[in-house]
This record gives structure tokens, sequence and C-alpha cells, in this order.
């Protein structure tokens, strides 16, 4: 029986994925309070830079296809706008207009939300309504101020820094979802949405300090964008919630690095759709980590790299088919005499089906070898499963 226990790798990518962040947002912070005085032409090159950056990060995320960055640069945009329109209106009263009390009430949700969607499958079909949404609050916020009603509340007037209570409250449930969610899974995005939250939660409690409201607020969209490039960077041939490398890498291994002679078995669950259904997206992937942990155990030497969710290529370095095909051979029987445990409830004897396929003079690349694994495995697998063949 095999059950998924204490992973030791979990710290190390831990500390790797909030390295970064905690980085800049450390950086701003000894910054901000080494500086006895800040000049005029000072604030105003933190004002540039955080359009530029603002700017740079909604196209980052445009171009890279991740809409969470653009949305997050949009909110915290809006939020340093507001607050400067409220100054300008209100002066030093701007703490106890409607428009700013409102909006750092609904800062925090607006940010999580945005993260929790991107999360989401198919998460294009939310963003219309999240828009909308967005805009509609902005559109109330722009009348409170135009018309500069105060905000005739004693939970309003009662502040700690330039936070109402019940926007502290909204921030600190936030900031406790953010965090659960760091410490259980520690993923380069998390870290991401929670560091750049906190360095806007210190820019908002900071706002009395036109320069402090405007430097943490360059640390906050500061952070999404070096985050973003480094994310992009490295879940291009990286799966982060596997921690192995991918088809991307693979390919890239296979052109650079592999010898001339080599063989790759591809591996599909069989009944993937089922389990799936059955378990969920969360106990699937830890499924696949024992899965992973025992061709470990059995293969040491093996490389191993995620295809799909419901796939791995392993590859031999010098040996040719028939020498792979038994390796491969052992590993689905082993695979097969397994018994997954998740809980005292649900333990599982899962099978595999795979095709061996050898680099062969003909093929331009490993896509080739790949490819012609993955035809001959489809054909296979409309008659049976639970097999090993040859390409």
């Amino acid at each position: 029986m095999l059950k998924i226990g204490f992973e030791p790798q979990k710290i190390f990518m831990f500390s790797k994925n909030t390295f970064l962040p905690v980085i800049v947002l450390g950086l701003f912070l000894v910054y901000f309070f080494s500086v006895a005085e800040f000049s005029e032409e000072t604030y105003r090159s933190v004002h540039l830079l955080f359009l530029i950056i603002c700017v740079m990060t909604a196209m980052a995320a445009v171009f890279f296809k991740i809409p969470y960055f653009g949305l997050s640069a949009a909110v915290i945009y809006l939020s340093y706008l507001i607050i400067n329109n409220t100054r300008y209106v209100y002066g030093e009263d701007y703490m106890f207009s409607s428009a700013y009390n409102i909006w750092i009430i609904l800062l925090w949700p607006n940010l999580l939300l945005a993260y929790l969607l991107y999360l989401k499958p198919k998460t294009y079909r939310y963003w219309s309504l999240y828009f909308i949404g967005l805009f509609a609050e902005t559109a109330i916020i722009e009348r409170l101020l135009n018309q500069s009603i105060d905000a005739d509340s004693y939970y309003f007037y009662k502040h700690i820094g330039m936070f109402n209570y019940p926007a502290l409250c909204t921030a600190i449930i936030c900031f406790f979802v953010l965090t659960i969610r760091q410490i259980a899974q520690g993923r380069i995005l998390n870290a991401i949405v929670l560091f750049s939250s906190i360095a806007v939660m210190i820019g908002i409690f900071l706002s009395d300090n036109l320069f402090a409201f405007g430097l943490f607020f360059l640390a906050a969209v500061l952070i999404n964008f070096v985050s973003l490039i480094f994310y992009v960077f490295y879940t291009k041939y990286r799966d982060e919630e596997l921690n192995m490398p991918n088809m991307q890498s693979f390919c890239r291994d296979a052109e650079k690095k592999y010898p001339l002679k080599y063989s790759i078995v591809l591996m599909y669950i069989d009944e993937y759709e089922r389990i799936l259904k059955r378990f969920g997206m969360a106990k699937t992937r830890t499924l696949k980590k024992m899965f992973l942990a025992r061709i470990h155990k059995e293969k040491p030497n093996v490389l191993i790299y995620n295809y799909r969710p419901e796939a791995l290529i392993l590859a031999f370095m010098n040996a040719n088919a028939n020498e792979s095909f038994e390796q491969a051979e052992e590993i689905r029987r082993m695979l097969a005499k397994s018994i997954f445990v998740f809980n005292e409830s649900n333990h599982l004897q899962l099978t595999v089906s795979q095709c061996v396929s050898e680099k062969k003079r003909s093929d331009a690349d490993a896509a080739a070898v790949l490819e012609r694994a993955e035809d001959n495995l489809r054909k296979a697998c409309k008659f049976t499963r639970n097999i090993t063949i040859k390409a």
C-alpha cells in the first residue's frame, strides 16, 4: 500500500516561491524607513514608474494569456486613482468620505475574487461579469465623489491608520484566505497575490503620507510584474503543481542533452475521466504524485515528464525498443499490483496503458517519436487497456 505523506521538497518550494515577492517588498520597506525626507521630484518619479509598470503588467498579462495579472493591475490602478481623487476633492479629510471608505472595503474582495476566478476551469466566461461588476463599483464611487458625500457612520469615522473597521475586517479575512492557500499549496501565484496585497495594505495604511502611498502601490505592481515574468519562464519547462518537468522540457532535453539512441514510454492512466469525476482535481493530482513516487522507487534512474493530466513520458537513455519494453512492462505490472490509499475508505488499484517508441534516424525531432507512440497507443486502446505495446 502506498500513502502520500510528508514531502520535504515542499518546504524548499514554499521558500523558493515566496523569495522574489518578499525581496521586492523588503527592499521597498528598507528604502522607506531609511530615507528621512522625500523630495517632490522623487514622488513624481515614483508616480511615473507606477503608471509605466501598471501598463507593462497589463500588456504582459494579455501577451502571456494570464488574466489575473491584468485584472490585479487594473484594480490597483483604480485604487490609486480613486484615493488620489478623494484626496484632491476633500483634502486632509478624504479619509471620512464615502467614496474612500466604501472603496477600501471593496478593494481586497476584488483582488481575491480575481485570483479565485483565475483558478476556475474555463475562467474567461467569468471575466465579463467581473468587469461589469468592477465598472459598476467605479460608477458608484464616482457618483459619491462628485457629490462630495461624507461617510456619516460611526464605523467609518473610527479608523486604525487609514482603515475604517469594516475595511480592516474585510482585508484581514482576505489575507487569512490567501495565507491559508499559500501554506497549503505554496504555489508561485499564491505568493504573488499574498505579497502584492500586503504591499497595497501598507500603502492604504500609510496613505496620509503621499509618498508612502505611491511607493507601496509601486511595490505592489512591481511584485506582480517581476513575478509574472518569473512565473512564465518557470512554468514553461516545469509543471508547478507536480514539481516536475513538462513536455516542453522533454523536447528541449531531447534536442540538447539526449544521446543519439534513446527510447520513450508514453503512459496513460486508465479510466482517468472516471477517477477525476469521482475524486476531483486535488485528489486526482495526489494520485498522480503517488504514481510518480512509486515509479521513482522502482526505477530511480528513469527520466519522467508530465505530458497531460492523464499522461506521463518516461525516457530511457541508450536503450532500444526491446530493452525499454521490458522495463516499461515491469513498471506496468508493479503499478497494477500497487494499492493507492487516500484515506480509510478510499483504496484504489489502477492500471496504465503505455507505448514504447524508439528514436529513429528518420525522426526529425522528439515530437515525432512522441507522435508515433501517441498514434499507436490510441489505436490499441480502442480495443483494450492495461497493456504495453511497441510503436
